[in-house]
Order: structure tokens, then sequence, then C-alpha cells
């Protein structure tokens, strides 16, 4: 069984200044952290790797620290033998953690965008479903976590989009399948994990206090 974290540090980093959230944090991650000038990036990166630590410490990988973390040539993080994906959007952050194959999540709050700015990223197939549904967003957004997730489970770059496919329950990459989990916890967004193997997935809702030593 896997576990989905989320916080919403939207509701009260407001009560927690910055120092109090950095001293929670190695040096090299808040040298990191620092170099975000948006607020809300800054807040979710530190909100990420806060919520990596408690994953961490609870699943009991006292060899792991987040200072540990590597990147493939193409930038996908991981811990050796071990796999993580975070994403964050308008305040939540959510992370899948500890599993030993490919994984990848994605949320994204939906919210009026236009479209055409993306078709782009579609193939023509892909945009034409898109464009001829009944709500041409919703099924925006159904297309883009799925290709985001997968992106982030097979560690391509977003130049190779197009060579990601997604349906209802899988993905496919290079002739590789990927399964889709969907996740639900705001009425507002849409949650999704691309995993390598299929697994039970529960989701943990926590505050940004706990994240806190």
């Amino acid at each position: 069984m896997g576990e989905i974290w989320i916080v919403n540090f939207s509701n009260n980093s407001q009560q927690f200044i910055d120092e109090e959230l950095l001293k929670n944090l190695p040096e090299s991650i808040v040298n990191r952290a620092l170099r975000y000038l948006n607020k809300e990036s800054f807040l979710s990166f530190i909100t990420g790797r806060l919520l990596l630590k408690k994953a961490i410490s609870e699943n009991e990988y006292s060899s792991f620290s987040i200072e540990n973390i590597t990147y493939s040539d193409k930038g996908k993080p991981s811990f050796t033998n071990v796999n993580f994906s975070i994403s964050h959007s308008n305040g939540y952050v959510v992370l899948i953690f500890g599993t030993v194959f490919q994984v990848g999540i994605d949320i994204e709050k939906r919210k009026d965008i236009d479209l055409k700015l993306f078709k782009y990223l579609f193939t023509d197939l892909e945009w034409s479903d898109i464009k001829e549904d009944n709500n041409p967003l919703d099924r925006f957004y159904w297309y883009w976590v799925r290709k985001e997730a997968l992106l982030k489970a097979v560690g391509c770059s977003l130049k190779e989009i197009k060579k990601l496919f997604v349906f209802e329950k899988h993905g496919i990459y290079n002739n590789e399948r990927f399964y889709f989990e969907v996740f639900n916890f705001h009425s507002d967004y849409n949650g999704i994990v691309a995993m390598e193997k299929e697994l039970f997935l529960k989701v943990r809702c926590v505050e940004l206090e706990e994240l806190l030593n």
C-alpha cells in the first residue's frame, strides 16, 4: 500500500515566520530555497522538503537525508533504490514516497486559462479531443495531470511530452505502460499518480505544524 501526503500551507503559513520553517531544514536546502523570489514558490519548495523529511522519518529510512537526493541527467529526483515525487499547486503540496519502482504525482487547480497557448504541447488528435469536448477546460486538465504525472514517473523532459500517450487508467512512454490512480482531496483540483506497478493508495492530510520539530 502506498501513501499520498497532502499539506495545505495557504491556510496556516502566516502563523509561521520564514525562519521557523527554514530552521527545520539543512543549510544546503535553505540556500536553495532562498533562490526563489516568488513567495508561493518559496513556500511550496520548503513545504515539499519538510513533507519529504517527515515521510522519511515515519517510514524509518534512517540512512536517508533530504540532502542525499540524487538527480538524473534530466532532473528526476530520487534516493538510491527509493523513489518519490512531489507536486504543488495554489497552496497545496502533495508527496508520494517510498516505492522501489518509478512514480510521478501531479495536482492542478482548475482555473480559466487561454487554452490555445498550450496547443503546442499536444498531438493533433489530443487537441481535437480537447476542443470537441463539451467542457474543453475540464478535458484539458484531464490530459494535463496525466501527462505531468507520467512525465515525472519516466523522468523525461517537457520536450518529449508528445511522446506520452495517456488514457483513462494508464499511460505509455516508449512502449512501457504506467498505471494511473486518481485521488480526490478538493473539488477544485485534479490529482493523479502514475506508477510503474499497480498499488493501492491512501490519502493522508497533514498540517504544516506537524512537519516542524
